[in-house]
Parts: structure tokens; C-alpha cells; sequence
């Protein structure tokens, strides 16, 4: 004679631990459903990445602003030599429809786009101009004779480059507007050479909510997840 089952004794767990299982189910959701598509107003969260990624001349630098796998910004070397010049800079671009924050610039008689070097608390969001998907940071120009002819660009500095600033950055996912930031330090070599201008990338965050401002270098606050390699969060993508 079977007995009948006993009923489930319900269990309370604490507030702290509550907290922890909700975080970490928004995060480890990319694995199957991407976190941008599963978020509402009231479950606004800022996705922090810490990490140390320095440029290469010659290979681009990545950025996986939500970590689904689709490359969504690039930070590359550019180099030009020429019978009476040498430039080298440090550009950064979104694919498809994803922007930087900047402003047209009119120089010499051309005109070119330059990306905001924003300071930490800048917000970032739909009242900023995002121009173009192409811009640059900072750039050395040299002439014939190998001599520094100037230095032009906000990440430029006074010519020694600058530390902990911002890129602002406009991404689209499921066709829904998403703002974050990449947090860099740029620095200029002035010898003429082919790395000569460099970025020290530091970090990245977005915010899940689409259209919702975010603000440049927030990552301590009860709505920031930070995501570190090989947490439960990489390993829920997959990742090893």
C-alpha cells in the first residue's frame, strides 16, 4: 500500500541570496535568450565587462559591447605614408548601424568626425550626437623630413595623449536602440613609427533597457552587474 506523498515544505531564502540568483539568471539568460530582449524599465541593469586590451598596428581591437558574439565596435591603427607625410592614428567604428558619440569637424578645408574623448558622469544617451559609424580619436602628422608637424584629435591631449576617458557608443539589437561606453587611455609616441598611437581599453558597459541613458564609468551601483572572464556568467555562455 503506497503512502501518500508529503507535502513540500516551502522555504524562505534570504533577501542578499535573492538578489544573487536574480543577477546571475539576467546575465547567464544570454546563453539561450539575449539579456536586451528580456529586460523592462523596472529591471534596468548596467552590464559592466572589466578587462586589458591594449592596440596593435595592423589588428583591430574588438568589442563585443553585449558579449553575444557579434562584434559590435572596433578600434584600429590607421597609418598613411606618403611622399611628403606620414600620419598614424587611432580610429574606432561600429558595424552595421552602431555609432560613436562625436561631432563634425571642419579642418583645412575637409570635413572628418571626431570621437568625444567624455569625462567620467557624462551621460550617454538619445540627446547626444552619435554622427557617423566611422570617426577618429587622435592622430600624429609628420612631414617629409621626418619631423613632428602636429597632433590633432580630442584623445590627443596637448600631444601626450589622456587617461580614463570615454567613448560613447549607440548599438542596435532586435532593432531597439541601446547606449554604453568603453572606457581608454590613449598615448602618442612621437617617433614616427607605425604604433605610435596606441589605446589601453579598460572596460565596456551597456545598458539593457533600450533608449535608457547611461552614465560614462558608473560601476559600482545596485543596478551594475560586472562581468569577469571565467565567472558563472562566461560560463553560461559557453565560454572557457
Amino acid at each position: 500500500m503506497s503512502s501518500a506523498p508529503r507535502p513540500r515544505k516551502k522555504y524562505k531564502i534570504s533577501d542578499s541570496l535573492n538578489r544573487q540568483l536574480n543577477t546571475y539568471a539576467l546575465v547567464a539568460s544570454a546563453a539561450g535568450v539575449n539579456v536586451l530582449s528580456l529586460a523592462r524599465a523596472s529591471e534596468a541593469k548596467v552590464v559592466y565587462t572589466e578587462t586589458h586590451q591594449v592596440t596593435r598596428a595592423g589588428v583591430p581591437l574588438y568589442i563585443d559591447l553585449n558579449r553575444d558574439g557579434i562584434k559590435d565596435f572596433a578600434l584600429r591603427t590607421t597609418i598613411y605614408a606618403g611622399s611628403g607625410s606620414f600620419e598614424v592614428g587611432l580610429d574606432p567604428s561600429g558595424y552595421r548601424n552602431n555609432a560613436v558619440a562625436g561631432r563634425r569637424l571642419n579642418h583645412s578645408s575637409y570635413f572628418f568626425s571626431a570621437a568625444s574623448a567624455l569625462p567620467a558622469g557624462a551621460r550617454i544617451g538619445p540627446e547626444r550626437k552619435f554622427p557617423v559609424r566611422h570617426a577618429f580619436m587622435a592622430v600624429e602628422l609628420f612631414d617629409g623630413v621626418g619631423s613632428q608637424d602636429s597632433v590633432l584629435g580630442p584623445w590627443a591631449g596637448k600631444g601626450n595623449g589622456v587617461r580614463d576617458r570615454y567613448l560613447g557608443l549607440k548599438f542596435v539589437v532586435h532593432r531597439k536602440v541601446h547606449y554604453g561606453w568603453a572606457r581608454l587611455s590613449v598615448t602618442l609616441g612621437h617617433h614616427r613609427q607605425f604604433d605610435d598611437v596606441s589605446g589601453t581599453l579598460t572596460g565596456y558597459a551597456y545598458e539593457t533597457v533600450a533608449n535608457k541613458p547611461i552614465i560614462a564609468g558608473q560601476t559600482k551601483d545596485p543596478d551594475v552587474i560586472t562581468v569577469q572572464p571565467e565567472t558563472l556568467g562566461e560560463l553560461a555562455r559557453g565560454r572557457k
